[in-house]
C-alpha cells in the first residue's frame, strides 16, 4: 500500500478544463492554538513556499490569481493538508481537513470519502485476522485485492481529471500504488499532457524504477553507508556477504504496517532462524533517530538496526523504495535473492531458502 502527491507552483501549471482567475482562500481554526503560527501555502509537487500568512483570531487568509488549476498542500504547525487551488472562494475548516465552495475541490472530497472506504477495509481484514477468523495467507490474498481497487481508482481518478488540478495529484498516487518500470511509466505519460514530464515525483518514481531494476533479485547488493548518532560510518556491507542470509528490513517507526511486520512476520523468522545461517537487520528510514529508539525499546527488537544521525533517504534512493515497509534477502555471498515481498509469500520464501 503506497501513497502520495502533486502540485505545481503558479507559473508552472497544467491545463486545466476551468478558465483562469483570482482565488480566495480562507482558513478557520477551531480555537486560538494556531495564533501568532504561520501558514504556509506550498507547491505539492516541490515543496516550493508559494504564499505565506501569521494565523490570527483563529483565521488566516490567501488571496492571488491562478490561471490553472493545481494542487496544493497548506502547512501550519507542522500539520498539513492537501486541496486544489483553482479560481473562486475557497473555505477550509481545518479541523474536518477539507476545502469547500469550488468545484475541483468538491470532487477531491468527494474521492476522499471512496478512498477512506477502500482504507477501511484493511482495518476490518486486521480486525478478522487477530480474531481469527481469516488466516495469514487470507488476510494477504484480501489486503493485496484492496490494494488493487486502491490503484484502480486513482487511475480512473486522473484519467477523468488528466486536463486538472486533480489529475497529477490522482497519477502519482497510481505510480506509487504499483512498481512500474521506467518503460511503463514512459507509456503512460504518452498519453498525458506533456507538463506531466516534468513534475518532480514523475521523475522521482521513474528514478526510483530504475534503482529497482539496478538492484533486482539476482543482483549483487548496493552498499551505502551511514553516518551514526556517535559519529562513526556504518555500511551494510558491514552485515551482508557475511556468510549468511540476511533479511533486510527498510523501516520507521511511524508506518504501521512496518510495526505489523515486525510482529508477525519478522520476529517469528528471527526466532526460528537466528543463529541457523540467516538473521535479521533493520535499516530506519524517513524517521528520527530519537523515534527509531524508542520504536526498538517498545517492540522490543532484538536485531541490529542501521540508525542514522538523521533522517535516512540515501538507503531507499539506492534502492528505488518508494513504500515501507520493505523487505529484501541478501544471500551470504552478496546477492539479492527476494525483494517486496511480505506476509505469507515472505514467510514462505525464508523457509525454502533455509530448507536447502
Amino acid at each position: 500500500m503506497k501513497h502520495l502527491l502533486f502540485a505545481l507552483a503558479v507559473g508552472v501549471c497544467l491545463a486545466s478544463c476551468s478558465k483562469g482567475g483570482d482565488y480566495k482562500i480562507a482558513v478557520t481554526f477551531a480555537d486560538d492554538t494556531m495564533n501568532g503560527k504561520t501558514a504556509y501555502l506550498t507547491n505539492y509537487d516541490n515543496g516550493d513556499t508559494i504564499d505565506s500568512a501569521v494565523v490570527s483570531n483563529m483565521s488566516v487568509a490567501f488571496k492571488g490569481t491562478v490561471e490553472d488549476s493545481y494542487f496544493s498542500r497548506m502547512i501550519v504547525d507542522g500539520k498539513r493538508m492537501g486541496f486544489v487551488v483553482e479560481p473562486g472562494d475557497i473555505s477550509i475548516i481545518w479541523a474536518d481537513g477539507k476545502a469547500t465552495g469550488t468545484k475541483l475541490n468538491e470532487e477531491l472530497n468527494k474521492s476522499d470519502e471512496e478512498l477512506t472506504k477502500i482504507e477501511s477495509e484493511y482495518g476490518t481484514l486486521q480486525e478478522q485476522l487477530d480474531k481469527g477468523s481469516i488466516n495469514k495467507e487470507q488476510f494477504d490474498a484480501k489486503s493485496a485485492a484492496v490494494d488493487k481497487k486502491e490503484s484502480d481508482y486513482f487511475q480512473e481518478l486522473y484519467k477523468r481529471n488528466k486536463d486538472n488540478g486533480i489529475g497529477p495529484w490522482a497519477f502519482n498516487n497510481y505510480l506509487m500504488s504499483n512498481d512500474f518500470s521506467v518503460a511503463k511509466i514512459d507509456s503512460l505519460l504518452a498519453e498525458l499532457p506533456d507538463s506531466y514530464k516534468t513534475l518532480k515525483r514523475v521523475n522521482k518514481a521513474k528514478s526510483d524504477a530504475k534503482q529497482k531494476e539496478l538492484t533486482a533479485v539476482g543482483k549483487k547488493f548496493t552498499d551505502f553507508a551511514i553516518r551514526t548518532e556517535s559519529g562513526k560510518t556504518e555500511k551494510l556491507s558491514d552485515y551482508v556477504g557475511k556468510g549468511q542470509y540476511v533479511v533486510v528490513d527498510f523501516w520507521a517507526s511511524w508506518c504501521g504496517p512496518c510495526r505489523r511486520a515486525i510482529k508477525d512476520e519478522l520476529l517469528p523468522i528471527y526466532k526460528k532462524y537466528a543463529g541457523k545461517g540467516l538473521t535479521v537487520l533493520g535499516v530506519a528510514v524517513w524517521d528520527a533517530p530519537a523515534d527509531t529508539h524508542k520504536a526498538i525499546e517498545e517492540m522490543q527488537i532484538p536485531w541490529q538496526v542501521m540508525i542514522g544521525d538523521k533522517k535516512l533517504e540515501e538507503p531507499t534512493d539506492l534502492y528505488g523504495i518508494s513504500g515501507i515497509p520493505h523487505i529484501m534477502i541478501v544471500d551470504p555471498n552478496g546477492v539479492i535473492v527476494s525483494r517486496g515481498l511480505d506476509g505469507q509469500e515472505l514467510l514462505n520464501k525464508v523457509a525454502e531458502i533455509m530448507k536447502k
